[in-house]
């Protein structure tokens, strides 16, 4: 037995076992357990080095501009701040959370299966709905920490070379900045259910993360009905600032906030339930891998 399936079974040894006073009683006692076990083997481990670094590349770019001498030559322009952050944003969202969430949510199944350690899991007194359900949260947690933490960072990295006391406390800096965290969450929520469930139906998670990532990115030439069959679509136009396409982009009308956020909240909900689906039927076979 590997030292690492001997973890995953000393970590299964610590939920709680089921006890009397029906399933939801069994959900409250267990879920907690599995969720903070598979935050911690996912993002306190050396697994998480690949998220971390992505994290930190708008870090660097806003940070490397913030002390280079001379790099602000308008420090009263506060609209210029807001219109590079709002591009690297952008560059955040659609490549550094994307490719996060595949690396976090793509493994939370296919790992265990080479470290032969899924069993453990199966054999544990342990609904598989809710393994699935602890894995989901525990992926949404950690990505939302630490690509929200991202954000925060290079928000203020963006300002912090400009005169923009104002903006925060009489103008709009504030709203801009919670926005922008709700639109990173929402992104976690949305591409973490999407590649959990595909995790339950590939092997490997590289080929279909590239095909999304295209779809995702040619979302703007898209007629408006297959617009809406994208994570990025209902994200985009929860900005502050709004994103200029070019004049190639096909033109459609944006979603009201109040339709965007309960669309990706119950596309999400329609992926996870069927990982849960997928994951009552799922045989282990490791041979095959």
């Amino acid at each position: 037995m590997s030292t690492r399936a001997e973890t995953v079974e000393q970590d299964l040894v610590d939920i709680p076992r089921p006890a009397e006073g029906g399933p939801w009683g069994n959900w409250r006692r267990q879920l907690p357990a599995l969720v903070w076990m598979e935050f911690r083997r996912t993002f306190l481990s050396r697994r998480a080095l690949g998220p971390w670094l992505l994290a930190l590349l708008p870090i660097t770019i806003l940070g490397l501009r913030a002390i280079w001498p001379n790099a602000v030559e308008r420090p009263g322009n506060v609209g210029e701040a807001t219109a590079i952050f709002a591009g690297t944003f952008q560059f955040h969202l659609r490549l550094v959370i994307f490719f996060g969430c595949v690396a976090i949510f793509g493994n939370l199944i296919r790992r265990e299966v080479l470290d032969r350690s899924l069993h453990y899991a199966f054999l544990t007194p342990l609904r598989r709905e809710l393994l699935a359900l602890g894995k989901y949260l525990a992926g949404v947690l950690g990505t939302g920490l630490l690509f929200g933490g991202a954000t925060l960072a290079a928000f203020v990295l963006a300002y912090l070379p400009y005169r923009s006391a104002d903006f925060f406390l009489r103008g709009p800096g504030f709203g801009h900045l919670f926005a922008y965290l709700g639109v990173t969450w929402l992104a976690c929520i949305g591409y973490g259910a999407a590649f959990l469930a595909l995790a339950f139906f590939v092997k490997s998670p590289a080929l279909p993360a590239v095909a999304l990532f295209g779809w995702e990115s040619i979302n703007f030439l898209l007629p408006p009905l297959l617009k809406r069959f994208s994570v990025i679509y209902w994200l985009q136009d929860l900005c502050p600032v709004p994103v200029n396409h070019g004049p190639l982009a096909v033109i459609a009308d944006p979603p009201n906030p109040w339709i965007a956020i309960p669309g990706l909240l119950l596309l999400s909900a329609a992926l996870l339930a069927l990982s849960a689906w997928k994951v009552r039927r799922m045989e282990v076979r490791y041979e095959d891998e």
